[in-house]
């Protein structure tokens, strides 16, 4: 059971989802870490394992990038997009009463709740860490000290004096 789930658009927060999910798994383990393109299984159904890992996290990380909130006024402008998968994890990590942290990307700002979808509007409103490619060390060194005190069955696996180990 994946104890820290990465939720991110794949448009625009996909590489920095892919360092984050490599920098936590060193310091908690791969199997603690989900991330969907690397998490899931090939043949298995990953509508289902999506919504299982959020339902099994103790916390989900929303990884925001700059246009992020745009992302979803346009989606909801074109009648013949598909609900967003990004809307479908927090709507059912806020469902399960999951920790939910924003993680704002270089340039990206806390985005304003009335421009949100409905169901994952709080997002605006839950404190936020960032995630910059100046300070990745530092911000991930950060980021994992909160995770475990916000969330205590979240385990280090090493010290991050070890961490390219």
């Amino acid at each position: 059971m994946s104890k820290i789930f990465i939720n991110y658009r794949r448009e625009g927060g996909a590489y920095a989802a892919a360092l984050l999910d490599e920098l936590l798994s060193r310091r908690f383990g791969e199997n603690q870490v989900f991330r969907a393109a690397r998490s899931l299984a090939p043949g298995s159904d990953y509508s289902n394992s999506i919504l299982a890992a959020v339902v099994e996290c103790a916390v989900m990380l929303v990884v925001i990038d700059k246009g992020w909130v745009e992302k979803f006024e346009s989606e909801v402008c074109s009648s013949s997009v598909k609900r967003s998968w990004v809307v479908e994890e927090i709507e059912e990590a806020v469902k399960n009463s999951r920790t939910i942290i924003p993680v704002l990307l270089a340039g990206a700002r806390n985005p304003i709740e009335e421009r949100l979808p409905k169901g994952i509007a709080r997002v605006a409103r839950l404190q936020y860490l960032r995630f910059d490619y100046r300070n990745t060390r530092q911000d991930v060194e950060f980021m994992s000290e909160w995770i475990v005190s916000l969330c205590p069955q979240v385990q280090r696996i090493r010290d991050w004096v070890n961490w390219r180990s």
